[in-house]
């Protein structure tokens, strides 16, 4: 079964997200759609959704409307009748035959069987929704969207959150299987090793390429380039028209004023220089007007903070023998962590390691059950919150940004347009701002928080590649200290940073340890070098 829609224009609530939309997908192969942020990537996916009702399933991007559900009952709503009886079976006992008649102690086993590949054990599944980390969420949801199996899969984002070893999870299982799946996601990783092919979404419309990430990026850099190449030579043959038309322009008016009026010769050249001058200049106008190769496209968006006052202090924080149990489940034990000045801090660790509660730590919204932790005082911490929860849903970018103390309009304008809000966007309501949008107006907001220390939870999360690379730029250029969490390699390669990892409870500094062997090394040569030497500095001989 092949997939298809087309739409011209596309629209949502009355306004054109792209001026025509052609999708073409076959069966069996696995799409990713990328575009830059805002553009309607997600609006599609809830189109082609609804297009193929029977046959499509469409993982939640958003998870707050089940929070209040245990993992369990959330994908036994596959099955709504048997969800229903479940809830029925806790005062009724009757409804267990009809449970057991349609094989719902059978699916919940299959359930649970399948959650193991995604590492959630029966504990996990029995929790509410809202006590599972970000991590664990995505893992449901993706469950969800294979339980299913539905003809179409539809995942929005489903690299965000995981770790690595249920990103590879995630890669092992699309690559094996057997159904239709489009995906929206930046992670160039991921698309590189699940994507059979590739449809690029701008305001323009729809365009498919066949292969991976690099391949795309390759055709496209290459289209780039010509385009680059075409216009500076269009450029180029505009200057010289033009150059030409006004040297037979100048050439008659010279001849205009040399010539003779009473002289019918001279007259007679001047009027056939004057029709060559206008044949000509119309001939090159037309020439001209032929060249529309239009200008490329460059992202040259900057963005840096302003100069921080950097702290004349050894310890930014540091935590003492600090442990904490949440609902009965013991996360810290007995931990130690020390970020120094003029240190950045990446910090790593499987999903439900606590990554998320070491920085409610850090803010001191949440106080751990013994141990200390020591932060410097007049420290301005500014953080990335990746659920947008400090985000006014009723106001528009422009609102909030100006609500802001000793902001102008002016300002505030041009930082939003720095981060790609046109004069539409910074109008809007903030409710109706895509994913991506919500976390590029967080970033508009850290900046005028004027921190010493930023702290960015999963930063690349819902951004596109454009805005990925821009983040970055600002981190190099970032002259405070910045804590990264993240599970993107690529954002994990690009930075400059003490690698701190969760592991059994503790805090580990990788970095320490990863020069630990090499320093033992040296030590030990060292030694054997001057294992010779006696105690007032002479070689031992044989003698």
């Amino acid at each position: 079964m092949s997939f298809y829609y087309e739409q011209k224009p596309f629209e949502q609530y009355g306004r054109i997200l792209i001026d025509k939309v052609l999708i073409d997908i076959e069966e069996g192969e696995h799409v990713a759609f990328l575009g830059d942020n805002g553009v309607g990537k997600s609006t599609l996916l809830y189109a082609l959704k609804n297009a193929y009702k029977e046959s499509t399933y469409l993982m939640e991007q958003d998870m707050t409307d089940y929070y209040e559900m245990t993992a369990m009952d959330f994908l036994l709503f596959l099955k709504p009748q048997l969800a229903q009886l479940k809830k029925e079976m806790l005062n009724n006992y009757e409804k267990i035959s009809d449970y057991v008649a349609l094989e719902g102690y059978e699916f919940e086993q299959e359930i649970i069987t399948q959650a193991k590949l995604f590492d959630l054990t029966e504990i996990d599944l029995d929790k509410k929704i809202k006590c599972l980390s970000g991590g664990q969420q995505t893992r449901v949801a993706i469950l969800r969207a294979f339980l299913s199996k539905k003809s179409l899969i539809l995942l929005d984002e489903p690299t965000n959150h995981l770790d690595m070893t249920m990103l590879d999870n995630l890669i092992i299982n699309i690559n094996k299987s057997k159904q239709t799946i489009v995906f929206v996601s930046h992670h160039r990783g991921f698309i590189n090793q699940t994507a059979s092919h590739i449809y690029q979404i701008t305001r323009n419309g729809t365009r498919k390429f066949q292969g991976d990430y690099d391949h795309y990026k390759h055709v496209v850099d290459l289209a780039h380039q010509s385009q680059v190449n075409a216009y500076e030579k269009q450029q180029k043959e505009v200057k010289a028209l033009e150059a030409t038309i006004k040297r037979v322009n100048e050439w008659h008016s010279a001849s205009q004023r040399t010539t003779s009026v009473r002289d019918p010769i001279q007259q007679k050249r001047l009027s056939k220089l004057a029709q060559k001058a206008k044949v000509k200049e119309s001939q090159q106008k037309q020439k001209i007007n032929e060249k529309q190769v239009e200008a490329p496209e460059n992202d040259n968006r900057e963005f840096h903070f302003n100069e921080q006052t950097h702290f004349r202090k050894r310890s930014l924080i540091r935590f003492e023998n600090v442990s904490i149990t949440i609902n009965q489940q013991e996360i810290y034990r007995n931990a130690n962590f020390e970020m120094k000045n003029k240190e950045n801090i990446l910090l790593t660790g499987p999903n439900g390691s606590g990554k998320s509660l070491f920085i409610a730590m850090i803010k001191q919204s949440i106080k751990p059950n013994k141990g200390d932790i020591y932060i410097t005082p007049s420290l301005n911490i500014a953080s990335f919150d990746q659920q947008n929860s400090n985000l006014k849903y009723n106001s528009s970018p422009l609102d909030m940004v100006m609500a802001l103390e000793s902001v102008t309009r002016s300002e505030a304008q041009t930082i939003l347009a720095t981060f790609d809000f046109n004069n539409e966007k910074i109008n809007q309501h903030i409710a109706f701002l895509s994913m991506g949008e919500k976390s590029r107006l967080q970033f508009v907001l850290l900046y005028f928080s004027n921190p010493h220390l930023l702290i960015l939870d999963e930063p690349t999360n819902y951004f596109d590649i454009a805005t990925q690379d821009l983040i970055l730029k600002m981190i190099d250029s970032f002259q405070g200290q910045v804590l990264i969490v993240t599970h993107d390699q690529y954002l994990q390669s690009r930075i400059t940073a003490t690698h701190w990892h969760i592991n059994d409870k503790k805090l580990e500094n990788m970095t320490l340890n990863s020069k630990q062997p090499a320093d033992i090394k040296k030590t030990i040569k060292l030694l054997e070098e001057f294992k010779d030497i006696d105690e007032n500095g002479h070689f031992e001989t044989d003698n």
